[in-house]
């Protein structure tokens, strides 16, 4: 119940299948270049998880408290509203505390210890007064995508390469770090178009609400160049074939999707009252890590266990996919069908 009531506050569900998923998986590309097996450094996996996801509820928690005034002024729900005061701050200190432990866990990879209070630090100025970087317009932007992102992306390059014996590969860390922060722009950004109309009302000052859609949509194929490119040099770091077949299909579904379901490929701004489909997210979270895991079954003793652990912990956007190829597989069959009646 008490897990349940911190998993709610703590909006789990919001970033544990839509960011989690990709940040593993840099861990498992990251283990690819060393000598130990995959399944060998699952137990540090699962710390450095455990370690980002008390930073995910501690942000969560920090941002529905800060925001309070603001929801109640647009008539958004805010579900920190319904703490008493007294008791809003339990759960973020007791996230400090813990954070705290496992900052003193890392410390023996100094890298990595202090590339993991690099969020914390980036989510409080992002959502405290004075700072306040969420209405600092583009400073709240890099604010948002550094913490939710790239620092956690560069946390698990580091703290791998370290358990695997190995030393940072300066050109894996760079081109990781690119793509997060492209790819945590566009989440934020993404979030706050969607948000503008609210922070209109309150006349909140970020990135959305001083830059019309319309003048955004110059610089948003600019931005998602960037990441692919970034992408890209990751994909050929670790030349797994698999990857570029699991491409292939993911342009089919993106295609098949608009043609037969009507779901509009975004880059960030959203198509007002039009389904859509926000482009690379799927194959971030679900082909990317699927891909290299598939590759670890195949070439690793055991590895199959990993991929299957990891399909059960993130089943959500896998399942909305095959029931989209189902939908869609179902549309072909129709007229072929109807001609038989």
């Amino acid at each position: 119940m008490i897990l349940k009531s911190i998993s709610k506050l703590g909006r789990v569900q919001e970033w544990w299948e839509h960011k989690l998923p990709a940040v593993l998986t840099i861990g498992y590309a990251t283990s690819l270049s060393s000598n130990t097996p995959l399944i060998e450094l699952a137990p540090w996996l699962a710390f450095v998880l455990t370690s980002i996801i008390v930073g995910a509820i501690y942000v969560s928690t920090i941002n529905d408290i800060t925001d309070i005034d603001e929801d109640l002024a647009s008539s958004k729900n805010n579900r920190m509203s319904i703490i008493p005061k007294q008791y809003r701050w339990f759960i973020p200190c007791c996230c400090i505390a813990i954070g705290m432990l496992f900052f003193y866990s890392f410390l023996p990879d100094k890298v990595s210890a202090y590339i993991y209070i690099l969020p914390w630090i980036s989510f409080s100025l992002y959502s405290f007064k004075p700072f306040r970087l969420k209405h600092r317009g583009i400073w709240g932007l890099f604010a948002d995508a550094s913490g939710a992102h790239l620092f956690i992306g560069l946390l698990m390059v580091s703290s791998v390469s370290y358990a695997s014996h190995q030393s940072v590969d300066a050109v894996w860390f760079a081109l990781v770090g690119i793509w997060s922060l492209c790819f945590g722009l566009r989440g934020i950004l993404w979030h706050q178009y969607y948000d503008r109309h609210n922070d209109l009302k309150v006349l909140a000052t970020t990135f959305a609400t001083e830059v019309h859609p319309d003048k955004f949509k110059t610089y948003e194929k600019g931005l998602i160049a960037i990441e692919l490119l970034a992408f890209g040099g990751m994909v050929l770091k670790i030349s797994l074939v698999i990857l570029l077949i699991f491409l292939i299909l993911y342009v089919i579904l993106v295609i098949l999707r608009y043609r037969v379901m009507g779901h509009k490929p975004v880059i960030v701004i959203n198509p007002p009252n039009l389904l859509l489909q926000i482009l690379m997210l799927d194959f971030y979270q679900v082909f990317f890590p699927l891909g290299v895991l598939l590759f670890v079954a195949f070439n690793q003793q055991h590895g199959w266990i990993l991929l299957v652990i990891h399909i059960i912990l993130f089943p959500r956007m896998l399942i909305n996919i095959l029931k989209d190829s189902i939908i869609i597989t179902k549309s072909f069959r129709r007229p072929f069908q109807t001609s038989n009646f």
